[in-house]
């Protein structure tokens, strides 16, 4: 027989309520349990005049939760000689979350309808070497401005991302936060992506925040999943950017998807409400899947065994007006012509005339197909520059500019090693640019997660110039990629 140890302090009329509790816990303690506890004094309730029954049922309400507490704890061998149990410690609730891995760092809850909270942190990371031999010193515009071209032989973090996603208050109230940090952006920190979310079916879910503008396929997928080190020169010159503005995204049956925005403009990220004209952007975004889900990204890194197909276009248009002074405004420096001079730059259509006002309407149409380790993929853009205003009333022609970009990947390693080839273009009123590419992704783990990639491609004339995808307007030569993708 075990052995019990402890003192009872008797006071009152208490008596029947502790014999109560040491016959329940000499019941509970039988020969089979080898262990031996420790009971520290009963303390006596402040209220002497409680009646006898109402004391006793508050002791077995306090000796349920001690027995409760040895059940939990006798399995695993815890309880010790000299182990203390406070017959008056307040009842202690099981937790309302639980860590776990789940593509990041996620404080899950154990019953969601209770506690309806979850979040997940994820950190991004690209972390680029970029080399360029130009084969010319400078180049000249459209407006007659002689343009620098510079060599490249440096390391940056072109795209570093603390992420912060889940729901709250309803497990259909989503929440979205990214963080992002550069090495080559003209912000080294700032908020990029940032959002909630109100989901009503797979039908439709409402986002409110900083978003994407839709626009063309390469730039909805996040760059994360693009083929080669980053975007195609013809994706990074055609493709809208981000705005605050509210989007709804949604499935109509089991193999066609959309999604459609409203907002403040094309690129209207690092400007505020004095910036920005009254006008807002308006695109959409459809895609069929006939065959089933064709996944994310351009690799088949996921290995279909059946042939994946994916067809889509989108439609993008807004009005960028002049200032109340007659000058261009903020949101229209992003626009440029085919030969990359800035639509807004003065004398680039007209000696001695600088735009001020103009429509963009912009159409894209894709294909990507999937199949065992191999895709092919391909985009064709379309855009057209109305109603172009200039300084002094000027009406100027409108201008139509067109490009695509047409790329392949074959898994020489299943789901690890990835050779592949690109190419795409720019044509319009002010000539044609161009690039060819060819590299490898080395997915570490055989996962998305970790990509590390090389490709070398030959620039001609370059339309486009984005910091982060390393194009510079004017440029020719030879640029070299390597870069590793993480995220978790």
């Amino acid at each position: 027989m075990r052995r019990l140890y402890g003192h009872f302090a008797i006071r009152g009329h208490r008596w029947p309520s502790l014999m109560l509790a040491l016959v329940a816990l000499w019941t509970y303690a039988s020969p089979a349990q080898s262990q031996q506890v420790s009971l520290t004094p009963i303390i006596a309730s402040d209220h002497a005049s409680d009646p006898p029954l109402s004391g006793a049922m508050r002791r077995i309400a306090q000796l349920e939760q001690t027995v409760f507490e040895l059940q939990q704890r006798q399995p695993a061998g815890l309880i010790e000689d000299d182990d203390t149990i406070c017959f008056d410690a307040p009842v202690t609730e099981h937790p309302s979350h639980y860590p776990i891995y789940d593509t990041g760092w996620t404080l899950r809850p154990y019953d969601s309808e209770k506690t309806p909270f979850e979040l997940t942190i994820g950190l991004h990371n690209q972390f680029r070497y970029t080399g360029f031999s130009r084969d010319n010193d400078t180049s000249i515009d459209a407006a007659g401005n002689v343009r620098t071209i510079p060599n490249r032989n440096d390391f940056n973090v072109n795209r570093g991302r603390l992420v912060f996603s889940g729901y709250a208050l309803d497990k259909d109230l989503g929440f979205y936060a990214n963080i992002d940090y550069s090495t080559v952006a003209s912000s080294s920190i700032q908020p990029l992506l940032t959002w909630i979310s109100f989901r009503h079916s797979d039908t439709f879910t409402l986002y409110m925040g900083l978003g994407k503008v839709p626009g063309t396929w390469e730039w909805q997928q996040t760059s994360r999943y693009t083929l080669g080190a980053d975007r195609t020169l013809a994706t990074t010159f055609f493709r809208p950017s981000i705005s605050a503005g509210m989007w709804g995204i949604g499935k109509l049956g089991d193999s066609l998807s959309y999604t459609v925005f409203v907002g403040n403009g094309l690129n209207t990220l690092t400007l505020r409400s004095a910036d920005l004209d009254t006008n807002f952007v308006y695109s959409g975004l459809a895609w069929w899947e006939p065959l089933g889900d064709f996944g994310v990204g351009f690799s088949d890194q996921e290995y279909h065994q059946d042939l994946a197909i994916r067809i889509g276009h989108g439609l993008t248009q807004t009005r960028n007006d002049s200032t109340s002074s007659d000058q261009s405004g903020a949101e229209q420096t992003v626009v440029r012509l085919s030969d990359g001079t800035r639509l807004i730059e003065p004398n680039a259509l007209a000696p001695g005339v600088t735009v001020n006002a103009f429509d963009v309407w912009l159409y894209t149409v894709h294909l990507g197909l999937k199949k065992q380790g191999y895709s092919l993929s391909s985009e064709v853009f379309m855009r057209w520059l109305r109603n172009i205003e200039g300084t002094g009333g000027a009406e100027l022609d409108s201008l139509f500019d067109n490009g695509f970009y047409v790329q392949g990947g074959a898994f020489v390693i299943p789901k690890k090693l990835e050779l592949f080839a690109r190419g795409s273009a720019v044509t319009g009123n002010f000539g044609t640019g161009s690039e060819v590419a060819a590299g490898l992704n080395w997915h570490l783990f055989e996962k998305r997660s970790a990509r590390l990639t090389l490709d070398v491609t030959d620039v001609r004339d370059s339309p486009a110039e984005q910091s982060r995808t390393g194009y510079v307007a004017g440029e020719t030569g030879t640029l070299v990629r390597m870069q590793l993708w993480t995220f978790f």
